[in-house]
């Protein structure tokens, strides 16, 4: 195994967009918490299928992911090598390529498996969706032959290990998809934001880029009380944006958007409230907190770290509301490379933490409880025509 190979997957953090790149694609980290509700908004949906619209859009994006870091002279035994130790790398789990000759791939390390046993409970169907489109990425870019792949085995039906079989007979392309790369600060305009005197903005994102935040032995990233993956910001986008557009063919737009943007309030009080409860918070910013709204601002830049892109408060009344605005959310930004401009909102992920948030820190009772006691809106938005994307939450009477 070339010794460069771990080079390909070094970090690179852009401090102004405040943009992570692995192997030359922007990944934002989430966290369990938001990718098994996720999956589940969209594979729950009756009206859609919504495991094709995962499965069909990992291949696309984690093709285009792998061609960055296969290299031209790569040996197939290499080029499956760096497939796993991506995925690996990412945080979703170990592959196990050494039957792929065979037709056959198995896992015995799952962040979905683990995201499902969590969040979801019992399932009656497999859950590694995305692992099956990364496959069958793989497959393409390793052997220049497109398969199908179906997890015939799963872990959160209480097999011992996932087990993926493949189809090599497949006749369809490989699934694509266009991204126009424009300027994130076209129309850009500055407004007056706040900030807290008592949080070091610059010195959490630096601590936390600096964190190994790769796949273990395992291939998991357990840290900050949840286990977190790197994914390319185009997945997520690419897969919203389809099952938005397939709901709206079924007169069922309206509900796919409400889905993910409660999706996100949901598992912004999880994930937040994981971060506000761990070490990682005892060390570096609890320290810094020195006003109950100064949690807030330091969420805002943990958020940043994890490659939201450069987004701020506007106003803040605690308790009461809060308005944000981001520069370059990665959900306004992809919708205008894959689809040019909209006529309406599209950042759901930043409507939902918005009053998540605010549920988070100033909401009553158990985390069920304090889901929808505030409302999360987006006013304008950059897909739509607005210089940046503006959000608001306020408590509901």
């Amino acid at each position: 195994m070339p010794s460069s190979v771990s080079d390909r997957f070094a970090l690179k953090f852009d401090p102004e967009r405040h943009r992570r790149t692995i192997g030359g694609a922007e990944v934002i980290i989430h966290c369990h918490h938001y990718n098994a509700r996720f999956q589940a908004a969209l594979e729950n949906s009756t009206a859609v299928d919504g495991k094709a619209i995962i499965v069909d859009s990992a291949e696309a994006v984690f093709a285009r992911h792998l061609r960055g870091v296969v290299h031209e002279g790569d040996e197939p035994a290499v080029r499956w090598r760096v497939a796993s130790d991506l995925y690996s790398h990412l945080g979703y789990g170990r592959l196990d390529f050494s039957q792929v000759a065979q037709g056959v791939v198995t896992a015995a390390e799952s962040h979905f498996v683990e995201g499902g046993r969590a969040i979801l409970g019992s399932r009656k169907t497999t859950i590694c969706s995305l692992a099956q489109g990364y496959i069958q990425g793989a497959s393409a870019v390793v052997t220049g032959r497109p398969a199908r792949v179906r997890e015939v085995e799963c872990m959160i039906l209480g097999a011992p290990i996932c087990r993926f079989e493949l189809d090599s007979s497949r006749t369809e392309p490989l699934t694509e998809y266009v991204y126009n790369r424009g300027s994130e600060s076209a129309g850009r305009i500055t407004i007056p934001t706040l900030d807290s005197p008592n949080i070091d903005e610059a010195r959490i994102i630096g601590a936390l880029v600096a964190m190994p935040i790769a796949g273990n032995n395992q291939g998991l990233i357990p840290a900050f009380n949840v286990y977190l993956a790197n994914t390319p910001g185009d997945f997520y986008n690419l897969v919203t944006i389809r099952y938005v557009e397939e709901m709206e063919r079924s007169h069922m737009g309206d509900i796919a958007r409400e889905l993910l943007v409660e999706c996100s309030e949901s598992c912004a009080m999880s994930t937040f409230r994981g971060i506000l409860e761990s070490a990682e918070w005892d060390a570096l910013i609890r320290p810094m907190v020195k006003e109950p709204a100064d949690k807030l601002f330091g969420l805002v830049a943990v958020s940043k770290a994890l490659g939201w892109g450069d987004w701020r408060v506007l106003k803040h009344a605690p308790a009461e509301t809060l308005q944000m605005v981001s520069y370059n959310g990665y959900e306004s930004v992809g919708y205008l490379a894959m689809r040019g401009p909209g006529t309406r909102p599209a950042c759901f992920m930043l409507t939902g933490v918005t009053a998540g948030i605010m549920e988070l820190l100033y909401g009553y009772g158990s985390m069920n409880e304090r889901l929808g006691q505030f409302s999360g809106t987006e006013p304008s938005c950059r897909s739509a025509g607005a210089p940046c994307c503006e959000f608001q939450a306020e408590a509901d009477q």
